[in-house]
């Protein structure tokens, strides 16, 4: 198996000629190994992913807290 099939969970990713370019230049670059620079990449990503979901999470609870406040808010102003 080449360097460019990833192992995950028993399944291989296949890499396209593209990629597989891009990747021996940025490595060559950063003066890593392909693997690294790929182990990096993923764990960039989904650390990204992660915070995505926080942040969308984050929203949510403040879009619920803010209509509970909203709806507090018009029932003590119709008390007067």
């Amino acid at each position: 198996m080449s360097f460019c099939d990833i192992i995950i969970l028993m399944a291989a990713i296949n890499i396209s000629d593209k990629l597989k370019r891009e990747l021996k230049k940025m490595s060559q670059k950063l003066g890593i190994s392909q693997e690294d620079l790929l182990s990096e990449a993923i764990l960039y990503y989904l650390q990204t992913l992660k915070n995505l979901i926080d942040l969308r999470r984050e929203l949510e609870i403040w879009e619920k807290t803010s209509d509970i406040d909203l709806v507090k808010f018009e029932k003590d102003n119709e008390k007067g």
